[in-house]
């Protein structure tokens, strides 16, 4: 091989960094809702004990998150491999370590909802908490997905803007 050729080969090995688009993750949103809506429906009672029964057994935010981060390093390698860029160290643990704060700050919330639900006077209080986990759930899963993107994406503005 001559100095030329290898010149060549070390240049297309060098890619780029992955750039996120805010529309990246919303395919995969719009996925999680509908099979979020679809379990739903075709199990309308099933479905939400279930959720209840991992809520009450403390195993809800761990399954969450372990989902959510699936979720978007799987995505994240996705783009990364369709877009042929290298995932990014700062993009990697953003894409770990976020959804683990943003479901953990979120269960908080979701424990003061449901102190003030029941220290409240409010008729059938149980069936407005077992709400209020569903409601919870699938706002989580939204967030846990969304913020990281939205963090990574506002970070790459900041870095091109200042370069």
């Amino acid at each position: 091989m001559s100095a030329s050729g290898a010149a060549a080969a070390l240049a297309k090995e060098a890619r780029h960094t992955v750039a996120m688009r805010l529309a990246d993750p919303a395919i995969m949103l719009a996925n999680v809702s509908l099979i979020f809506g679809v379990l739903l429906i075709v199990f309308p009672s099933s479905f939400p004990h279930l959720i209840l029964k991992n809520w009450q057994n403390a195993r809800l935010t761990p399954i969450l998150i372990l989902l959510t981060v699936a979720l978007n390093l799987g995505l994240y390698l996705r783009v990364a491999h369709r877009r042929a860029a290298k995932p990014g160290i700062m993009a990697s643990a953003c894409l770990g370590s976020v959804p683990v704060i943003v479901l953990a700050g979120l269960n908080l919330l979701l424990q003061r909802t449901i102190l003030q639900t029941f220290t409240g006077d409010i008729a059938n209080a149980s069936g407005r908490v077992n709400e209020e986990i569903l409601a919870h759930t699938y706002f989580t899963l939204i967030a846990g997905i969304f913020a990281p993107f939205l963090i990574i994406r506002l970070a790459q503005q900041i870095r091109k803007s200042d370069s």
